[in-house]
């Protein structure tokens, strides 16, 4: 399987970003909040057999597709929206969360 043009073996080794961050806010860049950088390929349900509280499982109970995601969370916390992704590289995953970082200063 293919995650955008990467294959997803490969994508995988790409975990730079992988794990917890913080927002940042615009201009500022003052750190706030925390996100998750994850991979996820998995085809059994978040803590059971149910797919509505499935992680891996969109709202119409679809398996994800392979890639890296990010959520807003704290670490030790249940999500506090769904996933946003899926992304070939950690890193593109990170940007999109946090666009404001100044790892991204031009």
């Amino acid at each position: 399987m293919i995650v955008g043009t990467v294959r997803i073996d490969e994508a995988r080794v790409y975990d730079s970003h992988a794990g917890y961050h913080q927002f940042h806010a615009p201009e500022t860049q003052e750190p706030f909040g925390s996100f998750l950088v994850f991979w996820d390929d998995a085809d059994i349900p978040f803590g059971g057999t149910d797919t509505e509280w499935a992680r891996n499982y969109d709202a119409d109970g679809d398996p994800v597709r392979p890639g890296w995601y990010w959520a807003p969370c704290s670490p030790g916390c249940l999500y506090d929206s769904d996933p946003v992704g899926p992304f070939a590289y950690s890193q593109q995953a990170h940007e999109d969360a946090d666009e404001w970082s100044p790892d991204y200063d031009d």
